[in-house]
């Protein structure tokens, strides 16, 4: 594993999943971790089990409340000193078809998965400016790449984030602060519950992955400082890159499998 000695790192959507794997692999590997989730007393047990204050801390917070991601910010910079990393990792999905999907689903996704990250990058990215060193990762997924049946509003969420991300990256361009965006596949990690999984359509399975293999790819890329994509597992981005040259036949192939 490779180090991350003296980082502080900040992971939204701890209490479970991704979020969890990441901030034990990130101590694990020599960090100091805030974690962010709505649930406090899970929170309040994962940063117990990670040492305690030293190395962890837990701020119960909703992304999409404002004043609950200044106290994030706030609490995380007045433990810690500084902030290195932000991890947008807080998101969930309602699977439906489009014609009965309900509107109030779509824009709660859209409020956490898109507005809750950017609502998070813009309290910390300052202090990182500032410092001209940091980093934010942002967790989209292969459906921001790839569109497929049953996902409309997840999707265009996820969508969303990417073109966010990849603007990002164009403008922190020699400023000292990096931007990974990490776009998993299909991983078990409780997700699918709320999401549905009896509507996850075949096509997704494709892309398949374990929720460790997300969490390692997103240390190794936080290790490395990575500014760019990373696609777990890496055969995903075959599905993307069909795509977009060849969208009649990624239709088709949707249709044969999905």
């Amino acid at each position: 594993m490779e180090s991350l000695t003296g980082r502080v790192i900040v992971i939204t959507g701890a209490s479970s999943g991704f979020g969890e794997l990441i901030a034990q692999r990130c101590v694990a590997a020599g960090a100091r971790v805030a974690l962010a989730a709505r649930t406090a007393a899970k929170l309040d047990q994962l940063a117990a089990s990670l040492g305690g204050p030293a190395h962890a801390i837990a701020v119960a917070t909703d992304v999409g409340n404002p004043d609950d991601v200044a106290r994030l910010a706030q609490t995380a910079l007045d433990h810690f000193g500084h902030v290195d990393v932000l991890v947008n990792n807080a998101g969930f999905g309602v699977f439906d078809r489009l014609a009965e999907a309900r509107l109030d689903d779509i824009r709660a996704m859209m409020e956490v998965n898109v507005f809750g990250a950017l609502a998070c990058t813009q309290a910390f990215l300052p202090h990182m400016l500032a410092r001209r060193s940091g980093q934010i990762v942002m967790m989209a997924s292969m459906a921001g790449l790839v569109a497929a049946p049953n996902m409309g509003g997840y999707t265009a969420s996820k969508h969303a984030l990417v073109g966010l991300s990849r603007t990002l990256m164009l403008e922190l361009e020699g400023s000292g602060v990096h931007c990974a965006l990490i776009c998993p596949g299909v991983a078990e990690t409780g997700f699918q519950h709320r999401a549905g999984a009896d509507k996850y359509p075949r096509i997704a399975r494709l892309s398949a992955c374990t929720a460790e293999q997300v969490a390692d790819a997103t240390v190794r890329a936080i290790a490395r400082r990575t500014h760019g994509e990373i696609v777990v597992p890496w055969y995903g981005r075959l599905l993307a890159l069909i795509s977009y040259p060849l969208p009649g036949a990624t239709r088709a192939v949707m249709r044969l499998i999905g």
